[in-house]
């Protein structure tokens, strides 16, 4: 699960907040016994199986003690700047961002 400033069919997102956004001891439920596809030849009873959820969201109280923090956005205006003067700097690698959408 993901909140709504986390596009779920983008797999670097959902990445990143699992990451930031996830405790694994807290935030992880498996559950046993589960109908499953009949094709799937990995459960040891044809039909159950088991599956795993993961809470991948901002936490609130009384989930957390501390406030949440917020996704850090870089300018666009300057990753544009950097980008245009990536090969003049010496850096590797073609400038293409990394932290910018394209």
């Amino acid at each position: 699960i993901v909140d709504d400033d986390i596009n779920a069919r983008d797999w670097k997102e959902v990445m990143w907040a699992i990451s930031t956004r996830m405790d694994p001891a807290r935030d992880i439920t498996a559950i046993e016994n589960t109908p499953i596809d009949y094709l799937d030849f990995a459960s040891p009873e044809s039909g159950l199986g088991s599956k795993v959820g993961m809470d991948a969201t901002n936490k609130w109280p009384p989930e957390t003690k501390r406030e949440w923090g917020v996704q850090i956005a870089m300018d666009p205006k300057m990753v544009e700047q950097v980008t245009d003067r990536w090969a003049t700097l010496g850096l590797p690698g073609s400038g293409k961002s990394i932290w910018r959408k394209d």
